[in-house]
């Protein structure tokens, strides 16, 4: 082996580069990557024919973050031969800079602006989607959540369940029910229920058995009380 091809073979070990393709259909899938100038005779440039590109996890646990074009990688190659490259995501650059500066900060940036950040200085997870983006959470066993306070601000919610309150519950706007309503005294003795105001009935009220709008009672001679209703 001459000088020439020695020195060639030590350049190509580890480049810098840029995607200018990707397949993803591909098993495994593949990017090809242009690296340097081609007009450099120093370093000169090349273009990789379908090489892999590395992922995080590819065994009984599988991560899949596909790269790009026009994202910076690292181009790695056995022996010196861009043939058995393989490509390692990511530099920033000008066309994709950093997110952040923030030493304090994880984020993770979605092409449709979806963003994911956890500020470990002032400890809070911020999952920040784009209009009309939606949610699922599948979990057939339970879904558990633990906090001191929660709050939930829509236009409309929906429990789709019969649903358990363990302590008081206060409604400040207007309560409806359909399928009518039950309950009992607590553990005090006290009355089942307490209305301040006016509360109106359309139809009828059963107190004791007796109806309200139709009950009678029995005369017991003038300026007497009468009975009970019957």
């Amino acid at each position: 082996m001459d000088a020439n091809e020695f020195r060639r073979l030590i350049v190509n070990l580890i480049r810098k580069g840029s995607v200018f393709d990707v397949d993803l259909t591909s098993t495994p899938p593949t990017c090809r990557v242009s690296v340097g100038d081609p007009d450099d005779t120093e370093s000169p440039g090349l273009q990789t024919n379908w090489i892999p590109f590395i992922t995080l996890r590819a065994g009984n646990t599988r991560e899949w973050n596909p790269l790009t074009k026009g994202e910076q990688v690292i181009l790695f190659c056995p022996m010196g031969d861009p043939a058995q490259g393989v490509a390692l995501a990511g530099l920033n650059s000008d066309t994709f800079p950093a997110p952040s500066n923030s030493a304090d900060k994880h984020m993770r940036v979605y092409p449709d602006g979806a963003t994911l950040e956890y500020d470990h200085a002032a400890h809070t997870l911020t999952a920040t989607l784009p209009e009309a983006a939606t949610v699922l959470i599948v979990a057939p066993g339970a879904v558990n959540v633990q906090t001191k306070q929660a709050t939930v601000q829509a236009d409309t919610i929906t429990l789709d369940g019969d649903a358990t309150v363990t302590k008081s519950l206060t409604v400040k706007g207007p309560f409806a029910f359909e399928n009518g309503m039950s309950g009992k005294a607590g553990e005090s003795g006290g009355p089942a229920a307490i209305i301040s105001g006016t509360v109106a009935v359309s139809d009828d009220v059963i107190a004791g058995g007796k109806s309200s709008a139709h009950h009678t009672h029995r005369e017991q001679g003038d300026g007497e009380l009468v009975s009970e209703p019957q």
